[in-house]
């Protein structure tokens, strides 16, 4: 627990990605081999299959007393869970991994929906969370020798209180 929720947001995220998807998990394929925060996309820097943690935005929704005497403030920070799998040689093969990596991150959202009952030092405690959006993407072009690179999405949002 620390001073910032949204940073204990992110390391609960880190952490259980990789207990569930990495070599540790129970998964035989699609192992990830890392799991990391950004803020933006370079798909030929990764080890995948790899996981990457998106959010780097909060928008304050709610303010105002609330008959303790204290002003109280709703947040919403929207994440985005992008899976990245390895160049494959058929689209078919990398959209099948990509709805799988979807699945799997999915999964871990629902599974933790109150992310542990997180609450910062200062009180900002996990609300709840809400699934906005599944959906995955094939990128490939002659750019990439006719490989293609199966992607699986998951942007969800967690809402605070303080």
């Amino acid at each position: 627990m620390s001073d910032v929720l949204w940073t204990d947001i992110d390391n609960y995220l880190l952490t259980n990605i990789l207990a569930d998807m990495g070599s540790a998990g129970s998964y035989a394929t699609l192992i990830a081999n890392e799991v990391l925060l950004s803020s933006e996309f370079k798909e030929d820097t990764y080890n995948p299959p790899t996981v990457i943690i998106f959010s780097n935005r909060a928008k304050p929704i709610a303010q105002g007393p609330h008959g303790d005497g204290s002003v109280h403030i709703w947040t919403d920070y929207p994440y985005l869970l992008m899976g990245v799998d390895d160049r494959q040689t058929s689209y078919a093969t990398a959209k099948a991994n990509a709805q799988e990596l979807m699945q799997r991150l999915r999964e871990v959202v629902r599974s933790r929906f109150a992310l542990g009952g997180l609450t910062s030092t200062v009180g900002e405690f996990v609300y709840d969370t809400t699934i906005q959006e599944l959906r995955t993407e094939v990128l490939g072009s002659s750019s990439t020798g006719g490989k293609f690179t199966g992607v699986g999405l998951v942007s969800f949002t967690v809402r605070s209180e303080v």
